[in-house]
């Protein structure tokens, strides 16, 4: 039950199952509501204050004080004010976490939660098995990068996994819409930040871990152990709770060894002998078959879906549907009518005589996996266009270069979302991965003007040829200084098909006998 009224402070902490807490003032302090912007908070409210990595809300205390907060969480000491309760925490995003999900009635015990990780091929996977659950029957909810959808309904949230109030109140919609089951995108910084406090995982499943949010995690080490944490720390250790682990990835090869409770692993290698796996694999240009295997039981199926990296991210949408009590012919037939997802190796057809594909890869083991896909689509020149982004982890901007340089025939290092950063500067480490390649100086260039970047790697495309457009993916925007700037990588190659078509319509080839003749 929602408890939104005004309810004392004591019973909100109980039902958050708050411990270790020290209060100075009344406990009897009268809640309306929980907010983590001073600026925003309304009379008689909680102000929960957080440590951020550039921002520290407790120095706006006052601030939420003067607007009206009768209770402040912190996690240090600080002064008293008249008439405000103190509640001091060893963690206040953990606190965070815990009340909001109390506030809002515990709604996310109200049916299973998929919650899914790794570095690439979340947004997939969770899609992957709300098909599948819609196609058994099940009123399916999705929280992840595209935003939470339910019912028919959109909900924009602005991040892969949101903040615990926002994310309280889309799982209370969810019950009330009488959802049945839930996939959500589980980032690193969601886990680390204590996002998913409160949330009872009931699958949980690692993919393929590579290196990304290094300027947040610091190592490697500490990234891999943040994933990790969801297992350990959110996964219900009851009964019917699973955690899924990937194989083929040392990861989760290590996970499968070492996780004591309830497990079920996947892989496309049969070495090792996953719960579930792929046989008699077939990778087409339009479709992907093969035989799925789930233990002791196999099903045919046949998928739109392309490429080794979503052949795992089927595997693991399978591993997650059956823990949610889907049947193997189900799965397959909820894997063979998922539709496509947006900005995710998205082909962009306005009657080109050659290939576009926009897809959201943005990390080193991402770009190289669409790229190798990408060669065996092409029977031409497979040219990529690519950026980094700012004020993120700067080494793997020239292991990017890298896989663009070695991967393809032709590349053009743009800027991607900048952010604070000079976007040449960002251009520039990218490139230096790109020339220590075999490609050559005359088969790359730096073009920081992204539409005029995707326009001119269109405009030198021809029959057989695949341009792949990546890092941005289904974003509408340009983040440039503090600004989003609207920009749609699908929309500016679409316009700029049209634009070349236009031209040739316009001058289209003349026929030469005599240069015919000479050859």
């Amino acid at each position: 039950m929602t408890l939104r009224r005004p309810v004392p402070l004591m019973e909100l902490i109980a039902r958050a199952g708050l411990s270790s807490i020290d209060l100075f003032g009344n406990a009897d302090t009268m809640v309306t509501g929980i907010g983590v912007h001073a600026q925003k908070i309304r009379r008689s409210q909680m102000f929960v204050a957080i440590t951020g990595t550039r921002t520290d809300s407790h120095m706006m205390i006052g601030e939420a004080v003067e607007a009206g907060a009768s209770v402040i969480v912190v996690e240090r000491e600080t002064m008293p004010y008249p008439g405000v309760t103190t509640v001091r925490v060893p963690n206040t995003r953990l606190a965070l976490g815990l009340l909001a999900q109390a506030w809002h009635g515990h709604p996310a015990r109200g049916f299973p939660v998929c919650g899914v990780t790794g570095t690439n091929g979340k947004t997939t996977t969770t899609h992957m098995v709300t098909a599948i659950l819609r196609q058994a029957g099940m009123r399916t909810g999705l929280v992840g990068t595209l935003g939470a959808f339910f019912n028919g309904k959109s909900v924009d949230l602005g991040a892969t996994t949101p903040s615990p109030l926002d994310l309280a109140q889309v799982f209370e919609a969810m019950e009330q819409e009488r959802i049945d089951a839930v996939a959500m995108e589980c980032s690193s910084h969601a886990i680390d930040q204590y996002r998913l406090a409160g949330i009872p995982i009931r699958v949980g499943a690692l993919l393929g871990i590579t290196q990304d949010h290094l300027d947040y995690h610091g190592t490697f080490e500490n990234y891999v152990a943040c994933k990790k944490r969801l297992f350990n720390e959110y996964v219900l250790p009851t009964p019917g709770s699973v955690s899924c682990f990937n194989v083929d990835d040392p990861v989760g090869r290590d996970m499968v060894a070492s996780y004591t409770g309830d497990q079920m692993s996947f892989g496309r290698e049969t070495e090792g002998n996953p719960d579930v796996t792929c046989e008699n694999l077939v990778l087409g240009p339009n479709e992907t078959t093969f035989t799925l295997r789930i233990r002791d039981e196999r099903a045919p199926v046949a998928s739109r879906f392309i490429g080794t990296f979503n052949v795992s991210n089927m595997l693991a949408a399978a591993a997650c549907s059956w823990n949610l009590g889907v049947s193997i012919n189900g799965i397959a037939e909820g894997l063979e009518k998922c539709p496509p997802v947006a900005g995710r190796f998205e082909v962009i057809d306005e009657g080109q005589p050659f290939t576009t594909v926009v897809d959201y890869a943005h990390t080193p083991d991402a770009l190289e996996r669409v790229m190798r896909t990408a060669r065996r689509l092409c029977t031409g020149r497979l040219i990529v266009v690519f950026g980094c982004g700012g004020d993120r982890d700067r080494t793997k901007r020239p292991l990017m270069g890298k896989v663009a340089g070695e991967l393809g025939d032709y590349a053009i290092v743009t800027s991607d979302n900048p952010r604070t950063e000079d976007p040449e500067q960002i251009a520039r480490m990218a490139m230096k991965g790109v020339l220590s390649t075999r490609m050559k100086s005359n088969q790359c260039h730096m073009l920081l003007d992204r539409r005029e970047a995707i326009e001119q790697a269109l405009m030198l495309a021809g029959p057989g040829d695949l341009v792949l457009i990546a890092g941005k993916g289904h974003e509408d925007y340009q983040e440039i200084g503090t600004r989003r700037i609207p920009f749609d990588d699908r929309a500016v190659a679409r316009e700029a098909l049209g634009k070349i078509a236009a031209r040739q319509a316009a001058n289209p080839p003349t026929f030469d006998p005599t240069l015919e003749h000479a050859r």
